[in-house]
């Protein structure tokens, strides 16, 4: 409570505003005063008023609540993609255990492990994760009534694993509350990520009907013009079922074009993945 009235008063006086500035929001003086010493909190409501006055977004006050870092799973997903990019297996195998040290006896640190284990069976293709791990995190999914931020994460970067069915069921209830996420930038681009990835794993699993749904939901997103690889992996998706259902040449050559775009700005490695996914279907 007095982290959060320290960084509230510090956001305040970087606009110049004084206590009196913020007494629209239906709080008094003394009450701001009491909540930026630590002395007593805000309700919810008000607390969000507050800071609509301030203009600081809920996100950025948290953020720098956490001294500049990310959340802890933000932070994980972090280092693993450092990993993957680097290929370096070593590193990831230490994060592996040091997170199997620190907190596996944890219903997430269990979800952590899981996740870590399902990325290093995807860089080295040796088994890492067992059919447990996957129920684990699946009735975990399926508890949480209302996903967060937190849950997205969890379900976008373990989506090719899981059973179709559950994909099915758990992306069609996402969809019916994506209302709820796509007008936040972050969420809107974790929905995305999510549609754009179940997109892709419904035709490398060749569950093209399924595809078609996943197809119609991008479509509804309606990527704008900097949305760029959005845009661009939904392309490379379309044409992908394209040349698995038709084997047209001209669906092929737009595929070439696609990952000759990664190439041309010199992202080498979706560029190598994007090659692996046709490879496998060629």
């Amino acid at each position: 409570m007095r982290l959060s009235g320290e960084v509230f008063q510090k956001f305040r006086r970087a606009r110049g505003l004084k206590l009196k500035d913020l007494t629209t929001t239906g709080l008094s003086t003394s009450q701001l005063s009491r909540f930026e010493h630590g002395k007593t909190d805000l309700t919810v409501t008000k607390f969000m008023l507050a800071l609509d006055i301030l203009k600081i977004p809920l996100d950025e006050f948290t953020y720098t609540m956490h001294d500049f870092q990310q959340d802890e799973l933000s932070e994980l997903l972090v280092q693993v993609e450092r990993f993957s990019l680097s290929k370096n297996i070593a590193g990831l195998k230490r994060l592996l255990i040091a997170t199997l040290e620190e907190d596996e006896h944890t219903k997430f640190g269990q979800l952590k492990v899981i996740l870590l284990k399902i990325k290093m069976q995807e860089m080295t293709g040796e088994t890492c994760y067992e059919k447990k791990d996957i129920d684990y995190l699946t009735e975990y999914l399926f508890s949480v009534e209302e996903w967060g931020r937190y849950e997205l994460l969890f379900f976008v970067n373990t989506i090719e694993v899981l059973n179709h069915q559950s994909l099915m069921v758990l992306t069609r209830e996402m969809v019916r509350r994506s209302d709820l996420y796509k007008e936040l930038p972050e969420n809107r681009k974790l929905l995305s990520k999510m549609l754009l990835k179940g997109y892709l794993t419904c035709i490398k699993q060749n569950k093209l009907s399924d595809a078609v749904y996943f197809e119609k939901q991008l479509k509804n997103l309606e990527f704008t013009e900097t949305e760029i690889y959005e845009r661009l992996f939904f392309h490379y998706c379309k044409n992908l079922a394209c040349y698995r259902a038709t084997k047209s040449y001209k669906a092929l050559l737009e595929l070439r074009k696609c990952i000759a775009m990664l190439r041309l700005v010199a992202s080498d490695h979706l560029a190598d993945t994007y090659e692996q996914d046709l490879e496998q279907i060629l």
